[in-house]
């Protein structure tokens, strides 16, 4: 399992688009699958992260950790991620092989 902790966030992406509402339904889609905690918990950790709330998400699958870190960071999010007894094999799963 994995601790994925938000810092903090830039003041450049403030602004609210066309493209938040995407990143908002998707984020909740990537938090159900990847992390360990009750349906009201994910809401919760959604909505937190939406408004630009200092999160931290524990018990995070492996495997879902580039996924779900991808859109905060897009958002400007300063992360950092704290690997507990992971599988480097599982967690590279989902990277893109550029």
């Amino acid at each position: 399992m994995t601790t994925i902790e938000i810092l903090g966030w830039s003041q450049e992406h403030i602004r609210e688009t066309a493209w938040s509402a995407h990143a908002r339904s998707e984020l909740k889609k990537r938090l159900r699958r990847g992390i360990k905690a009750s349906p009201a918990e994910i809401r919760r950790l959604a909505r937190q992260i939406s408004d630009r709330e200092l999160v931290s998400l524990h018990q995070v699958f492996d495997e879902a950790v580039f996924g779900i870190s991808q859109i905060p960071e897009s958002s400007g999010a300063d992360i950092h991620v704290s690997l507990e007894h992971s599988d480097t094999v599982m967690l590279l799963k989902n990277c893109p092989k550029r």
